[in-house]
């Protein structure tokens, strides 16, 4: 099997607040799991970084890490099964629920496609039926918030961020525009003196179902509301894992379960089930996440009362095609094997996505002074690399190599390939076996996007791919002006600059994939 990673930058038709964070961008990343010529997918957001441990360097940084396990996998073989796999990476993934998330989700979605079924069947699921989303309403201006319903009416049940319980305005006039059922959701915001007296005022208002009002440490706090609470509340940030729900049943009347924070669809699986058996009310929601990941979530929504799975409404970009969503909420699984999900490299959700040999190469030649077929590495800091001639670089379209392109609104704005390519004689690389080098080559940016960090995505990505490859060390000629942007990223200098004919001095630098 062949893991691989791509990064994506999602914006949403209007910037999302909540009680907790506004959220202009949000940063993923998606995983590919390839088998027989087959890929399957998962996604991991940078969402509540330091909470989650899900920062991009972080989850980068844990891909490659357990790159060496993710070799040995076999989704097909006879200890593919699900809870086993699931159980083998999260004891080397324990306190990084997203990326354990990410290759869970992959990994079911490849089994699922090299099986030819769709995700709910390989899960052991009836077909989804019926399946409905409620809409979320961010927090916002009382005008914004009501333009929001507009823009979207005749859906089953609003879910609504609200700053304070105790300010009934916004719910008035949201109530004035529609008859559905209203979710509040504090995230973790309120206090029990405002939320109190006006559960008698939410009720009369439509209010159906509150979520997570409290901090998860107060745990006193929401076993009071329990008892007195004529509206069912339910957990969100106070339920992560299975471990979780004998605290949250004494506590709550209910879960959220989230994929991708549980750690992926096998202990979602298991906490809904044991949810239903404990006749917790359920409900299935996500991250701020693309197609790729939540058209996965979509097939566990026959086991839930609510279904919360609209972002892919709400984003101005996507990465690819999976679960749809009429005008109404109706969700529609799509009739393919597996989750569903196909990425679409036109996207404008993409942000490092790998690419043929012939696209890297045009980005080289749009740099003013770099071609593909001299030095290697690309200035990155101003966007330039003196490189001589626009030939093609002989092991670019060899079948081990690897092309990488930065993207911004579907443009390819920098460009980075990976060679299968043994340092030259007097660079002994320490720690690394023969076969397990990587050379970094023709790394390029445009002027226009100099200082954006799209250099670092790429340089990321272009790791761990290597390392998700077998690689354990890269390395590269750079020159002077990119000998900074290389130490930043904890390359070493190995030795005395080389003068390249028609290039200059370049130094050797290198670094372990771990």
């Amino acid at each position: 099997m062949r893991v691989t990673a791509h990064e994506a930058s999602l914006t949403q038709r209007h910037l999302w607040r909540s009680a907790r964070e506004a959220i202009p961008v949000t940063h993923t990343l998606i995983v590919e799991a390839e088998q027989d010529g087959v890929s399957g997918y998962g996604e991991a957001s940078c969402f509540m970084t330091d909470h989650y441990n899900s920062g991009l360097e972080r989850m980068h940084a844990d891909l490659r890490r357990v790159a060496p396990l993710l070799a040995t996998l076999d989704v097909c073989g006879p200890d593919g099964d699900a809870d086993t796999v699931w159980r083998r990476l999260a004891a080397e993934l324990p306190d990084s629920p997203f990326v354990l998330a990410a290759l869970d989700s992959a990994l079911h979605d490849l089994r699922a496609r090299l099986l030819g079924v769709p995700l709910w069947k390989s899960l052991g699921l009836d077909r989804p039926q019926n399946l409905r989303s409620s809409y979320s309403i961010g927090l916002d201006t009382l005008e914004a918030m009501a333009g929001k319903l507009r823009e979207r009416p005749g859906w089953c049940a609003y879910k609504v961020k609200l700053a304070d319980p105790g300010d009934l305005g916004i719910l008035r006039e949201l109530r004035r525009r529609t008859d559905a059922p209203f979710l509040i959701d504090g995230n973790c915001g309120w206090t029990p003196d405002r939320l109190v007296p006006a559960l008698p005022h939410l009720r009369d208002l439509g209010v159906r179902l509150i979520e997570q009002p409290y901090p998860r440490a107060a745990w006193d706090d929401a076993r009071r509301l329990k008892e007195i609470s004529p509206i069912p509340v339910i957990a969100d940030e106070s339920i992560t894992s299975p471990d979780d729900l004998h605290a949250c049943t004494g506590a709550f009347h209910g879960i959220n379960v989230k994929p991708m924070k549980a750690g992926g669809l096998t202990p979602a699986l298991a906490m809904l089930r044991a949810a239903r058996e404990r006749g917790l009310v359920t409900m299935l929601g996500c991250m701020p996440e693309s197609a790729a990941g939540v058209s996965a979530t979509a097939h566990l929504g026959g086991l839930v009362d609510h279904l919360d799975v609209d972002v892919v409404d709400l984003l101005a970009v996507d990465t690819g095609h999976g679960l749809s969503l009429d005008a109404t909420g109706h969700v529609t699984l799509p009739d393919r094997p597996g989750s569903g999900y196909l990425p679409d490299a036109t996207a404008h959700g993409w942000s490092v996505h790998h690419v043929p040999a012939e696209r890297a190469r045009r980005v080289r030649r749009r740099v003013p002074g770099c071609a593909p077929d001299a030095v290697d590495a690309a200035p990155v800091t101003s966007g330039r690399a003196p490189v001589t001639s626009g030939a093609a670089h002989p092991p670019d379209d060899h079948p081990a190599t690897r092309h990488l392109a930065a993207l911004l609104q579907g443009r390819d704005v920098g460009a980075v390939s990976l060679y299968a390519e043994e340092p030259p004689a007097g660079h002994d690389l320490p720690d690394t076996r023969p076969g397990r080098a990587r050379r970094l080559y023709g790394m390029a940016t445009l002027d226009e996007v100099r200082g954006t960090g799209v250099g670092s995505a790429l340089l990321r990505t272009a790791l761990t791919v290597a390392a998700l490859d077998g690689a354990e060390t890269v390395w590269a000629h750079v020159p002077d002006a990119a000998l900074g942007f290389f130490r930043k990223h904890r390359f070493d200098v190995l030795g005395r600059p080389l003068d390249l004919p028609g290039a200059g001095p370049h130094h050797f630098v290198h670094r372990s994939t771990r």
